[in-house]
């Protein structure tokens, strides 16, 4: 029998970790144990575990074990015949798990605690010597990489599980302007959390990684939902949320049919790949045709922007900052905008240029037919409510030189727009 469990996590490479030591030194069971709370709890088990008596997390008092003399010194590091030597032989332990021959070596952290040991058993005596011990010292190392991993990963589960307990996610807003006129399209949501917490992406990557990222992008959407209320109109709302994460979003709005689902844009990043367009289409397809519009994030940014286009056809296409920023002296970043122009007039969808910073960008991006944008150079994104009531009654004061007559597509809006007939298949 072999289990791996690491705070209840499967991990493959310390599971293959555990096999090539025991493998490798001809024994019959490797293991990782945690000492914790006086005792030495198994966290990874491969080999015959039930011939010993031992299961997964579980495991005797520590004062009884072969780890607790050997990392304290009183026994070495390798123990090839435990009825041989005196300082095991007679322990409660060598009787009822009948140990023949003992290996192992402490883990310790980056930072010097000692977690555990990293062992290997055999049921009778076996050759080993201070090879064997340099060997599984070696492969020591990697146990403690991915232990660290681990608990780095518990303790961003645990600021996550505060996180979401407590809502402590403030909702920053970003205006989305009309480029030929600084009349306030809509605002993106952005969410922020404590400074302890670290930066949003972080935040939201340790969240998935520790299996609470669609409950903390759920908490964000309706975090950001009490802003629509503060908005005229005619303005809309736009949350930025992976693929997976859609599902769930188009859940939650069919489940409140009061809300203005015209006035609702939801984001989808292009960094992301899409499992199941097919499913994602026909999950969103019923909000869509209630008024919601689709706007693919980041475009340009990654591997899959036309693919994004061509399967979720989509109303709004926002270009990426890494082709909007230089693109005023940069014959190739102008050609793909103008490319991404003239799909969107084929498609019948709008363009917003985002990160916009310069003054000479910002020309250049409307000159070729962007009528949309949003970057520092127009607002940073603010959590005062003060600059939202700002926005939405006198709009930005637009930098640059040209005016709406210069703007060669003046008419491709991204506001609340009659929608074309049909979106989805």
């Amino acid at each position: 029998m072999s289990g791996l469990s690491l705070s209840g996590v499967v991990d493959g490479p310390l599971d293959r970790v555990l096999q090539l030591a025991r493998r490798h030194l001809g024994m019959d069971l490797a293991f990782v144990a945690e000492f914790t709370d006086g005792r030495q709890v198994y966290r990874a088990l491969d080999g015959d575990a039930a011939t010993f008596g031992w299961e997964l997390d579980d495991g005797p008092p520590l004062a009884e074990t072969y780890c607790r003399l050997m990392t304290t010194g009183q026994i070495p590091n390798a123990v090839p015949d435990t009825s041989a030597d005196s300082r095991v032989r007679d322990l409660p332990v060598t009787t009822e798990a009948r140990i023949g021959a003992y290996v192992g070596v402490p883990i310790r952290l980056a930072d010097g605690t000692l977690y555990g040991s990293f062992c290997c058993l055999s049921h009778e005596a076996h050759r080993l010597d201070s090879r064997d011990v340099g060997f599984l010292s070696m492969l020591a190392e990697l146990v403690t990489e991915r232990v660290e991993a681990q608990r780095q990963r518990d303790v961003s589960r645990h600021q996550i599980h505060d996180l979401l307990e407590q809502g402590r996610i403030e909702i920053a807003l970003q205006p989305i302007i009309d480029a030929n006129h600084g009349h306030l399209l809509g605002v993106e949501a952005l969410s922020r959390f404590p400074a302890s917490y670290g930066p949003p992406d972080v935040v939201f990557e340790a969240a998935h990684e520790a299996g609470l990222g669609l409950e903390l992008e759920g908490l964000a959407v309706r975090q950001a939902f009490a802003v629509l209320p503060l908005l005229g109109p005619d303005q809309y709302l736009a949350v930025n949320l992976i693929p997976s994460a859609a599902f769930q979003f188009a859940s939650h709005v069919e489940a409140h049919p009061d809300l203005p689902y015209h006035r609702l844009v939801l984001e989808i990043t292009e960094h992301v790949a899409v499992d199941g367009y097919a499913q994602l289409r026909d999950r969103l397809k019923p909000a869509r045709e209630r008024g919601l519009r689709v706007a693919i994030d980041d475009a340009g940014a990654g591997y899959a922007s036309l693919h994004h286009v061509v399967e979720l056809a989509p109303d709004i296409i926002k270009i990426d900052r890494s082709l909007i920023d230089g693109m005023a002296e940069d014959r190739a970043r102008r050609s793909v905008v103008t490319a991404f122009v003239a799909l969107a007039c084929d498609i019948g969808a709008a363009l917003v240029a985002e990160g916009v910073e310069r003054p000479a960008d910002f020309d250049a991006a409307r000159s070729l037919g962007v009528a949309a944008a949003q970057g520092y150079l127009l607002a940073r994104p603010s959590t005062n409510r003060a600059d939202l009531a700002r926005w939405v009654s006198d709009g930005i004061t637009l930098p640059g030189r040209l005016t709406a007559a210069d703007t060669p597509v003046a008419h491709m809006l991204p506001a609340a727009v009659p929608r074309r007939r049909a979106l989805v298949g």
